[in-house]
């Protein structure tokens, strides 16, 4: 279980998360493959320290999660020195960019609540 960020964390992260959603959204880097419309970022986490930013993205289907992953983390320094242009911060943090499987753990846990051998097992217990 993650740590719940403090106050100027998660003022930090917003505002990480909003240059970077804008820069996708106006397709500043010109990233050949990356298909910016169909990407949410869907978290934005802050080390304690400020050292690093996790931005957890998700690709809208069909588009590929991994395959965009790589072209982000490939082009990674540049997203770090617009994040240092438009956020003032003393030192940068690093920018590491990961899948948000939540989505599909929820998936799973549902599949598994929603089984016939888990119904039947709640069924006895209603009685």
């Amino acid at each position: 279980m993650k740590k719940p960020q403090n106050q100027r964390q998660q003022r930090v992260s917003s505002e990480i998360q909003r240059v970077i959603a804008d820069m996708l959204m106006r397709n500043d880097l010109f990233i050949k493959g990356l298909k910016a419309p169909y990407l949410m970022i869907t978290e934005v986490q802050v080390a304690p320290d400020f050292s690093y930013t996790d931005i957890y993205v998700r690709a809208i289907p069909p588009v590929d999660t991994e395959e965009q992953l790589a072209l982000l983390t490939e082009h990674k320094g540049a997203f770090r020195k617009k994040i240092g242009e438009k956020v003032r911060l003393r030192i940068v943090p690093e920018v590491r960019f990961r899948a948000d499987t939540r989505f599909e753990q929820d998936q799973h846990i549902a599949d598994i609540l929603n089984s016939p051998r888990v119904k039947a097992d709640i069924d006895k217990y209603k009685e």
